[in-house]
C-alpha cells in the first residue's frame, strides 16, 4: 500500500500537538523557515522527506511521509522547548518577573503549584507537562518564542526609557519604573502619586487602596531636592499611624524577594 503523505496539520494531529505548535517545532529543528507569508522547506527539511503540494483551495504546502510521525526529534520533542527559567534568562529576567508577563498576557494560569496553559497560550505554542515524580504541572515554550513579537514588546515595556509603566503610569525614575511594573504584574492594585489624606499637599510614591497602605521610595531616583519634603511626608505617615512600606536602591533591585516579604508584615500575599 503506497504511503499517504500528511501535510503539516494532519502530522500535529497525528503527534497530538496543534498546528502551531507543529510549525514551530519543525522551525526549531530547521527543517523549514519562514519567507515572508510563507512556509519554505530547508535543505534539511528536504532530506527528511518534505515536499510540495499543489491544491486549487490551500495553494502550495508542504507534505511529509507519514514515517516522519515516529521521527526521533519529533517524538522527543521536549528538547527544543524551553522552560519559563531558560526563556526568562533569555531576555535576562527573573523566573518570577517572566511568569508574570504570562499570566498578564493570558498564556497561563497559576496551579494550586505550578502553571497551567491557557488556550490562547496553546495557540501560541504553549506545551502543558507535568512533573513525572511531583505532579506539578508546568509549561514549555519553543525556542523560537525568544522573538515573539507581542512577548518582546512586554519585556521592552519592562525596561523603556521613557519610563512609561505597562499600566500606563508615566513615572519620575527607573526605580519607580521597577517597583511600579512589579505591582501591576504581581496583581496588585495600585496608586501614582495619590495625595495623602492631610491639609499639607502630600504625594505618596505608590497607595494601595485595598489595604490603606503607602509605599515609599528613598534612593538615587530622588533628587537631593525631594528629600526634605520626602523626611517630611514620612514623618506625617507615621503619626498617622498609616501603613507604610519603605524601599531602598537594594530594595529595588531585589523586589521579588524584598516586597512579597514586607507585604506579608501587613497580611498581603502575592
Amino acid at each position: 500500500m503506497p504511503d499517504s503523505p500528511l501535510s503539516t496539520s494532519a502530522l500535529a494531529k497525528a503527534l497530538g500537538k496543534t498546528t502551531k505548535q507543529m510549525f514551530a517545532e519543525l522551525e526549531t529543528l530547521g527543517w523549514i523557515e519562514r519567507i515572508e507569508d510563507s512556509w519554505k522547506l530547508t535543505a534539511k527539511g528536504e532530506f527528511e522527506g518534505g515536499n510540495y503540494r499543489e491544491s486549487q483551495k490551500f495553494g502550495r504546502y508542504i507534505i511529509w511521509p507519514s514515517t516522519v510521525s515516529a521521527h526521533k526529534a519529533l517524538c522527543n520533542a521536549d528538547a527544543h522547548l524551553l522552560t519559563s527559567t531558560k526563556l526568562a534568562r533569555s531576555f535576562s529576567l527573573t523566573r518570577k518577573m517572566m511568569d508574570q508577563i504570562l499570566v498578564e498576557l493570558g498564556w497561563v494560569i497559576p496551579a494550586r503549584k505550578g502553571w497551567l496553559v491557557t488556550q490562547q497560550g496553546e495557540s501560541e505554542g504553549g506545551c502543558q507537562r507535568e512533573n513525572s515524580s511531583t505532579a506539578v504541572p508546568y509549561v514549555l515554550w519553543p525556542v523560537v518564542f525568544t522573538e515573539h513579537e507581542v512577548l518582546n514588546q512586554r519585556v521592552q515595556e519592562l525596561s523603556g526609557s521613557d519610563l512609561l509603566c505597562c499600566d500606563g503610569h508615566q513615572v519620575s525614575s527607573v526605580q519607580e519604573q521597577k517597583i511600579d511594573n512589579w505591582l501591576y504584574l504581581s496583581g496588585v492594585l495600585h496608586a501614582y502619586q495619590r495625595r495623602l489624606p492631610f491639609e499639607e499637599t502630600f504625594l505618596s510614591d505608590f497607595y494601595l487602596p485595598q489595604y490603606h497602605l503607602y509605599i515609599e521610595y528613598w534612593g538615587e531616583g530622588n533628587s537631593p531636592v525631594q528629600l526634605p519634603a520626602k523626611m517630611n511626608k514620612k514623618e506625617r505617615i507615621i503619626q498617622a499611624g498609616f501603613k507604610l512600606i519603605e524601599l531602598d536602591d537594594h530594595d529595588v533591585e531585589a523586589l521579588d524577594e524584598v516586597l512579597p516579604r514586607k507585604l506579608l508584615k501587613y497580611g498581603i500575599e502575592v
